[in-house]
């Protein structure tokens, strides 16, 4: 083996245990038991592994996109973007595929978004978001005044405030009864991101 195919085969490797993290996640498993079969000493660094992976995977994909979006402008790129940016935070979620009907099929929808051809990516997130459109999600919700701050990534371990954590839900969640409805902010937040960088890059 040739030293330059190094960094091809860890980042394979890389690809491959991020792949089996989210499976095992969506089969169940907890962060605790994911992180007693890496040998990580806690839940904390399991979900800091995923998002290491995570964050990795979409560094190394940027090549490949940026030769795919090559001459068809920065929308379509930023469209691409925030397609793989959703299809990585479904990943982590373990509930994912049971929380609305069609939920499976939007995951394996934009698991092509890497790799599409700039065409098939559009008709690919469009398909997506007409999935996520039978699973109907509420307005955003009105935080009361003095709250605490909200977690923004549990993987990451930052926080947002009240104020933020509202705006980056507009248009993609709610609450009832005091609770929030529908998806984690998170995911609320990069589905409106899909849906705005999706109207950009509209024809006509």
């Amino acid at each position: 083996m040739e030293l330059r195919e190094i960094q091809a085969r860890r980042a394979q490797l890389d690809a491959d245990e991020l792949a089996l993290i989210d499976r095992a996640r969506r089969a169940g498993s907890t962060w605790p038991a994911i992180a007693a079969a890496l040998g990580l000493s806690s839940r904390q660094a399991a979900e800091q592994r995923r998002h290491r992976l995570a964050q990795a995977a979409e560094r190394d994909s940027r090549p490949q996109r940026a030769e795919l979006d090559q001459g068809y402008g920065e929308t379509l790129a930023a469209l691409r973007k925030s397609a793989v940016d959703l299809h990585l935070r479904i990943g982590a979620d373990r509930r994912w595929d049971a929380r609305f009907p069609r939920a499976a099929l939007v995951r394996e929808t934009l698991s092509a978004a890497p790799d599409a051809p700039p065409g098939a990516l559009y008709d690919l997130v469009a398909e997506a978001l007409a999935d996520l459109s039978t699973h109907p999600l509420p307005h955003p919700p009105t935080m009361p005044t003095g709250s605490a701050a909200l977690p923004a990534d549990p993987a990451a371990g930052s926080t947002v405030s009240p104020a933020g954590s509202a705006a980056r839900s507009a248009g993609a969640g709610g609450t009832r009864g005091g609770r929030v409805q529908g998806l984690p902010v998170p995911l609320r937040a990069a589905v409106g991101r899909l849906r705005a960088r999706f109207e950009e890059a509209r024809p006509g």
